[in-house]
């Protein structure tokens, strides 16, 4: 089984300056609002811990390349609310994989997920729970960060898609040449001998992907202040 990894270097990313500029467009002769909030420096998201949070609205957005960095994009079929066109909302729309979103409350993982087959502690006082999507003890498994009673992190393993579940077009045993059409190259390249894996990260950003006999084996999102 595929430890679920760390954020990466999160006291870097908290030292990171954030400059978000949003844009919002009406698409020519349809009723879609787009909105788009893009940077060149990974985005933050507002910490687990703090009591007054922004609303977590039902939207869903796709990051795209944009120059070195990466934009997230969000289409509505509705007009977006101003609130909802939040910097920090909209980058937290695009850290979903399947029906799940890091930075939403744990109390969502119960109605979907069920009891989970194990819990096992994790730095920093969360907890990651396991869950088997297709049978227990089977592959594709999803590993659930909970810290303070947030979503911090997820991450999805198995050489399969899992119904249902994807992250920004990747699925389970997509090939790397599909990994870069929507991600680009990897910002940082770890082989692991050991797993017989390559591991792409995009640093600062806080998705990561476990490469396999060129195919995707694992998908991790997180909260960059994890």
């Amino acid at each position: 089984m595929t430890a679920a990894r760390g954020g990466g270097a999160p006291s870097m990313i908290n030292r990171l300056l954030v400059s978000l500029a949003v844009l919002i467009a009406i698409c020519a002769g349809t009723s879609l609002d787009v909105a788009r909030a893009q940077t060149t420096q990974a985005p933050t998201i507002p910490g687990s811990g703090k009591k007054q949070e922004p609303p977590m609205p039902d939207l869903r957005g796709e990051w795209r390349r944009a120059g070195d960095g990466f934009a997230c994009e969000l289409v509505s079929r509705k007009r977006l609310d101003p609130q909802s066109i939040q910097p920090e909302i909209m980058v937290r729309a695009c850290l979903r994989m399947g029906p799940l979103v890091v930075g939403a409350d744990a109390t969502t993982l119960a109605p979907l997920l069920g009891t989970p087959a194990r819990t096992v502690p994790q730095p920093k006082g969360a907890t990651a729970s396991v869950y088997f999507l297709e049978g227990a003890g089977q592959h594709p498994y999803l590993v659930v960060t909970v810290l303070e009673g947030r979503i911090v992190a997820l991450q999805l393993t198995g050489p399969a898609a899992a119904k249902d579940y994807s992250f920004n077009h990747i699925d389970l045993g997509a090939s790397s040449e599909t990994l870069i059409k929507y991600f680009g190259p990897a910002r940082h390249l770890q082989p692991d001998s050991q797993k017989g894996m390559d591991l792409w990260s995009y640093l600062p950003w806080t998705f990561s992907f476990e490469i396999k006999d060129d195919r995707v084996f694992s998908i991790r999102i997180a909260d960059p202040e994890y």
